[in-house]
């Protein structure tokens, strides 16, 4: 009945959330020895899923049969911890003008995602406003 809309658009606002969550923590760790930087992994989970819709759907009898393939339902946001990496003697990884620049763009970016989300539930409540 909904569009696409109602599927992704409130995950991508989860991921949105989580990931101003992790730049937070990552700048409240920034003088923490050892800390390691942590991202949300959430538009290559989806690009994989869309990447997925395109293929070919075998005929199964069972669900678990041939589960290699994502569905936009079961996307989710994946935390993932940087651990490869440290920029400073005390093994800390955090880049603070790089953390600050992440949280300018994710607010953009989740500005943006609630501006779709308004305008979709609008177009479905004047619909339904102009059936009566």
């Amino acid at each position: 009945m909904f569009d696409i809309n109602f599927d992704i658009l409130p995950k991508a606002m989860d991921a949105s959330l989580k990931k101003q969550q992790a730049i937070a923590q990552n700048i409240a760790n920034y003088n923490t020895p050892n800390y390691k930087r942590k991202t949300i992994s959430f538009e290559e989970e989806l690009s994989k899923a869309v990447d997925n819709k395109d293929q070919l759907k075998l005929k199964t009898n069972k669900e678990q049969h041939l589960n290699n393939t994502l569905s936009l339902e079961k996307v989710q946001a994946k935390e993932v911890t940087q651990d490869e990496t440290s920029i400073r003697n005390d093994g800390n990884n955090v880049d603070i003008d790089a953390e600050v620049a992440d949280m300018v763009q994710n607010t953009l970016k989740y500005n943006g995602l609630t501006r779709m989300m308004t305008y979709a539930i609008n177009r479905y409540n004047t619909a339904i406003r102009s059936i009566k």
